[in-house]
């Protein structure tokens, strides 16, 4: 027997496919844009699907500017970032939660403090840094400053607060080491919290734009949104190509997301984000 759903569940659904779609709406007119040439780009009245279908956009795209070195180095240093981000969050998040020693809850408060302090005002003193050490114009420049996460610390502390002590415990009685458990036991454990966070870490690499334009002068080194940006710099509103640029920007985003968003809604529905 199908189960019957309510007027509120109808008028729900109906209410989240309609933000569904006007979220999804921008996207799908991009794509279909990206196909268009310029001139019926910019005609009025504006037409929605493509009068004279053409992939010289994307083709242009690549021979106007090296976008794949700017593709490599975004996936590179994203990458790099995620998986040291997830690491360091994971590994401090479990101290705090599961390790006791002097001043823990004062050092914590003052590391969820530094949350509210905008990243735009550390700049200049973080680039500063990067200058004295000479680090600047480097992939160092862009990945260490991200190895460390607050809002990660935070998620991962979350979820280890609420992890029984009775399988740490149990694994110490057994033999392993303090790293074993939080390797074999706790992180395991975590799984789903850590897919959030590897959406969270990849995109705040991935979408990065103030601090690779400082501290990166060579073209070479530049990421995605600065390239992109070069070419508005370099060649003016060509609308058609940069939409065909941004259309393929979003295709490692989309992937991720795509393989993790089970485990992403399970992790923000956990007690991994719980007060």
């Amino acid at each position: 027997m199908k189960k019957k759903h309510s007027l509120g569940y109808w008028l729900m659904f109906v209410l989240m496919t309609l933000i569904a779609f006007v979220s999804f709406f921008p996207f799908f007119w991009m794509f279909l844009s990206s196909f268009k040439t310029q001139s019926e780009l910019l005609s009025m009245p504006p037409t929605f699907f493509p009068n004279n279908f053409t992939t010289a956009n994307y083709t242009q795209v690549f021979k106007q500017m090296p976008f794949t070195r700017y593709y490599i180095n975004s996936l590179l240093t994203s990458g790099l970032n995620t998986l040291v981000g997830v690491i360091s969050s994971s590994l401090i998040g479990y101290v705090f939660a599961k390790y006791d020693f002097p001043y823990k809850n004062v050092i914590f408060l003052v590391v969820l403090a530094c949350m509210m302090i905008p990243y735009e005002t550390l700049m200049p003193t973080v680039y500063k840094m990067m200058v004295g050490i000479k680090w600047t114009n480097s992939y160092k420049v862009l990945t260490i400053p991200y190895f460390v996460n607050i809002f990660g610390i935070f998620l991962m502390r979350q979820f280890y607060l609420d992890l029984p002590d009775d399988y740490l415990e149990a694994a110490e009685v057994d033999g392993c080491s303090q790293f074993e458990i939080w390797a074999r036991i706790a992180m395991p454990m975590a799984n789903s919290t850590t897919s959030s966070l590897v959406i969270f870490l990849f995109m705040a690499s991935y979408n990065s734009f103030m601090w690779p334009l400082i501290s990166v002068d060579s073209r070479k080194l530049f990421t995605l949104p600065v390239g992109i940006a070069s070419m508005i710099w370099d060649r003016g509103n060509q609308y058609a190509m940069l939409l065909a640029a941004a259309s393929m920007i979003i295709v490692p985003v989309c992937i991720l997301f795509a393989f993790m968003q089970r485990k992403f809604i399970e992790g923000m529905t956990s007690g991994g984000i719980k007060g």
